[in-house]
């Protein structure tokens, strides 16, 4: 089956010479799959968008959307926004604020070059999308009578209602509260699914990455890192940069003692030893950083592998969880404990395992923390 959306060796320029925004990107998002570009700010993946919605020109490589291609500077090639049928929700509700929610949802419909049908068509389809966005009942209102979640709505069925081959959106949540943001998460999906509708979705937020992505890709310094669905990328991070960003906040630093297939023996010092899964060719002798996230760490147990004592420095109650400083062997460590009471003192000696399946080794290269 041909994909819906085929990127192969992207690379984006702002300057000649200058260091690529984006770096020989390569993936492809099959028909009705919904792929998230994650990384921070400067990472390329909002250039990656744009170049796939033609909004901005690549300088290499090529972009393929439904077996056709659509960009590819070498040949000459590069299909203009207009004409490469698909949609677009940006950060900014980019609504027409003289217009009916109506009105709205309609205009791509009369405006396309291949047109909608009649009148009736036209009204029927918006009315369709907008049931399906929840917005049925509020057609005939101003758009700028309503809310800035509603607003979003208007401009995800305003991109849905013509049905494009993909749909490109470029942090649509983040102009949003905190609890509007949840929700508005959970029903995209849905609604996306619903539709089966192809879409690539560029956001710095995980936990919307994860809710949202049947696959997940990571992108650093114009370079894509790894593209795999949430729970590979949560649990088995490529290198120690994934690990970071996807929340592995915690990094213990040793010496590679012996490495067998995947699992690696660490030296951490006056800690002790350490055993951690490793996707990475460390071989005895090599400076390692150990990856592991708060709430995998296992305090007040003393488990078969990784136990070791710890003490705790500094304790933060919030309420549903708690969340310690515990000094293992001269190193720090955060642990999260969810529950309502807080277990643990201060300056208190406390077992603590470290399940080696959820720690994971890499070089130590510097940049565990970014």
């Amino acid at each position: 089956m041909t994909a819906a959306l085929l990127i192969e060796r992207l690379e984006k320029r702002f300057a000649a010479g200058a260091k690529p925004a984006v770096d020989g990107v390569n993936f492809e998002v099959p028909a009705g799959e919904i792929v998230v570009l994650l990384g921070p700010s400067g990472c390329g993946k909002t250039t990656t968008l744009r170049c796939v919605a033609g909004l901005e020109h690549p300088t290499g490589g090529r972009i393929s959307i439904g077996g056709r291609v659509v960009s590819e500077p070498e040949r000459g090639v590069l299909v203009s926004p207009r004409e490469r049928d698909i949609g677009m929700v940006f950060q900014s509700y980019a609504v027409w604020p003289h217009m009916t929610v109506r009105q709205n949802v309609a205009y791509p419909l009369k405006h396309r070059r291949n047109g909608a049908g009649s009148g009736g068509d036209i009204r029927t389809k918006v009315d369709e999308t907008l049931e399906l966005v929840g917005l049925r009942d509020y057609a005939e209102r101003p758009v700028t009578s309503l809310s800035g979640g509603q607003m979003q709505r208007v401009a995800l069925a305003r991109s849905l209602v013509y049905r494009p081959q993909l749909l490109l959106l470029d942090e649509p949540l983040s102009n949003l509260d905190a609890k509007l943001r949840i929700r508005l998460r959970d029903e995209l999906r849905r609604i996306l699914k619903m539709t089966g509708m192809t879409g690539l979705y560029v956001t710095h937020d995980q936990a919307e990455a994860v809710v949202l992505g049947d696959r997940i890709g990571v992108m650093r310094n114009g370079k894509l890192l790894q593209m795999a669905p949430p729970g590979e990328i949560y649990n088995r991070p490529a290198d120690s940069f994934v690990a970071n960003f996807t929340g592995a906040s915690n990094g213990l630093l040793g010496t590679v003692l012996a490495r067998s297939g995947e699992r690696a023996t660490i030296d951490l010092g006056a800690a002790g030893r350490i055993e951690a899964w490793t996707p990475q060719p460390l071989a005895a002798g090599d400076k390692a950083r150990v990856a592991l996230r708060a709430e995998n760490v296992r305090l007040g147990e003393r488990g078969p592998a990784n136990a070791f004592a710890g003490r705790v420095i500094e304790r933060r109650y919030q309420g549903m969880q708690t969340v310690y400083d515990v000094e293992l062997g001269g190193q720090r460590i955060e642990v999260l404990e969810v529950g309502t009471a807080a277990r643990h003192e201060p300056n208190g000696e406390v077992a603590i395992t470290l399940p080696p399946e959820t720690c994971w080794a890499y070089r130590d290269d510097g940049t565990a923390v970014d």
